[in-house]
């Protein structure tokens, strides 16, 4: 195993303290910015078989899944406490703004990573999961350039550093052409899948496998994308907030020693950094699914801490008020799912609320 140095999105520049001498260091600047959110433009259900892409549906124009009222947070290396699909947290760990993260520069390209997860423990695993959220810092050609940006999302049931086994299918999901570089190059998602859910790992334990490309081809063949990197945070356990659903070891395979869209023994690094928050990191995503217990839906439970209480209606109550004074969309104050913020969604909450207060 080896140790990387880190850098954060957030901040003054600045470096990071070296990890044991001998370990290999990955160096970089801490920079300044808030995330800034896109939706893909198509996606595509897709499997990996024999290092090529066999497409198992045609692309399809991706016209959203905004509302999150029958979906629940099952794994989240993510940082988003109050369940929105949004990034936060970053303040609680000392960092400059919620969706601050942390990256390894401008310099450091990595393709492809796995990195192991065990969802909440009372997940239906036979629903599979609806909806990824993931974070990533776009670096293309360098400062200034851009290119068409395509993750595949993929689930497996071996974990880091095993090799990595392909056991199911997943997605890709097309941006198309994203900018690169510093005030540019860090991006979040928030995509839900309508059918075809990610299988999930039949023990709960798994791990999932994201790709950064720049094209693929009907024929399977696919291109990594010139330089990108996952983001990186930590489950709930590793950033004081054990509530948060699912756990993760500190091992993830990144595809950097050789670039070239595979894993070697050579890739496996430890992501514990005793003096960070999170001290163990992981490349950012968070998966949706179903845990067999309505209450815990992000309607009623808007706060997303498993308790529904009083708390909730304040919750929802100031999300529904901002969005519906305001105009602005807001998938945590729709309700009824129907894209659209009114008097609706709030007589929606207030009967979900009151089958599950107390």
């Amino acid at each position: 195993m080896k140790a990387k140095n880190l850098c954060v999105y957030a901040g003054l520049c600045a470096g990071v303290a070296s990890m044991a001498t001998g370990q290999v260091q990955k160096t970089g600047d801490l920079k300044q910015a808030a995330g800034q959110k896109v939706d893909p433009v198509r996606i595509a259900k897709v499997a990996m078989q024999d290092g090529k892409v066999v497409f198992q549906s045609d692309w399809m124009d991706y016209t959203g899944g905004n509302s999150r009222a029958t979906a629940v947070r099952i794994f989240d290396c993510y940082g988003d406490d109050d369940s929105d699909g949004f990034p936060d947290g970053g303040v609680a760990c000392g960092l400059a703004g919620e969706t601050s993260r942390w990256y390894f520069g401008t310099a450091y390209c990595n393709m492809f990573f796995t990195n192991d997860m065990t969802v909440v423990a009372n997940t239906v695993i036979g629903d599979g999961a609806s909806r990824v959220d993931l974070a990533w810092f776009w670096i293309a050609g360098g400062s200034g350039t851009s290119e068409a940006c395509i993750i595949g999302v993929f689930t497996q049931e071996s974990a880091p550093c095993d090799p990595d086994s392909y056991d199911y299918s997943g997605w890709l999901l097309d941006f198309g052409t994203l900018a690169s570089g510093v005030g540019g190059g860090y991006y979040y998602t928030n995509v839900a899948i309508s059918s075809g859910a990610w299988t999930l790992p039949s023990t709960g334990t798994g791990s999932y496998l994201v790709y950064f490309l720049q094209a693929v081809t009907t024929s399977g063949a696919w291109v990594l994308a010139t330089c990108a990197q996952a983001m990186s945070w930590g489950t709930g356990d590793a950033r004081g907030n054990p509530a948060a659903p699912g756990t993760q070891t500190a091992l993830q395979f990144d595809d950097d020693a050789v670039v070239d869209g595979s894993h070697s023994s050579l890739e496996c690094y430890s992501y514990s950094y005793s003096s960070l928050c999170p001290n163990i990191l992981g490349g950012m995503a968070q998966f949706w699914g179903n845990t067999g217990d309505s209450c815990l839906d992000q309607f009623p439970n808007c706060d997303g801490n498993g308790v529904v209480n009083t708390q909730d209606f304040l919750c929802f109550l100031g999300k529904w008020s901002a969005a519906f004074q305001s105009g602005n969309y807001d998938a945590a104050a729709d309700c009824d799912g129907n894209g659209i913020i009114n008097t609706q969604d709030f007589l929606c909450f207030l009967g979900k609320f009151a089958a599950c207060f107390g």
